[in-house]
């Protein structure tokens, strides 16, 4: 397990690819209960909790079906690839906890909360960037595609959970 973690450290640092994980369904099932936990965890500093364990559900069920999509001609691929998106996020999500508990409970000055907003708004365009080397690798294409894809799928996203949240469109 300690090789995995390293291995989902390095592929937040765009070293090694998806490939790199070993093609385990307990690996998957682990990352599956601790990704599933950090974002109810999160979620629950912003949304009620039965609406952060309806959005966890929701974002783990797009994240599947997104990757499932994404590599219906490479099912092979499939494994290592969700191992990887769930493994980074999980890991980003931890990084962004202070941040995250400080902007909602803490009062803080302008400069701090600009502060740890830029923190937040930094993450998440990590997250699209890892997202993107993933399906980069993923797809043995260009790192601009799989940007691309991520960007869309980063999109979809918060367009869906904020759907299934509150009923109404984003904007």
């Amino acid at each position: 397990m300690t090789g995995s973690v390293k291995t989902i450290c390095n592929i937040c640092l765009l070293r090694e690819g998806p490939e790199m994980l070993p093609h385990s369904h307990m690996l998957l099932g682990t990352l599956l209960v601790i990704s599933f936990a950090v974002s109810i965890l999160i979620g629950s500093m912003v949304y009620t909790a039965k609406a952060a364990v309806l959005s966890s559900i929701a974002g783990l069920f797009l994240s599947f079906a997104f990757a499932r999509i994404l590599l219906f001609k490479k099912p092979e691929r499939f494994l290592q690839t969700f191992c990887a998106m769930l493994g980074t996020v999980t890991l980003i999500n931890i990084v962004s906890i202070p941040s995250s508990y400080s902007i909602r409970y803490m009062e803080l000055g302008g400069t701090a909360e600009l502060f740890f907003g830029v923190t937040g708004l930094a993450l998440f365009v990590w997250v699209v960037i890892v997202y993107g080397f993933i399906f980069s690798k993923a797809l043995s294409s260009a790192m601009s595609y799989g940007i691309a894809l991520s960007v869309g799928y980063a999109l979809l996203q918060i367009v869906v959970l904020e759907l299934f949240i509150t009923g109404n469109m984003p904007g």
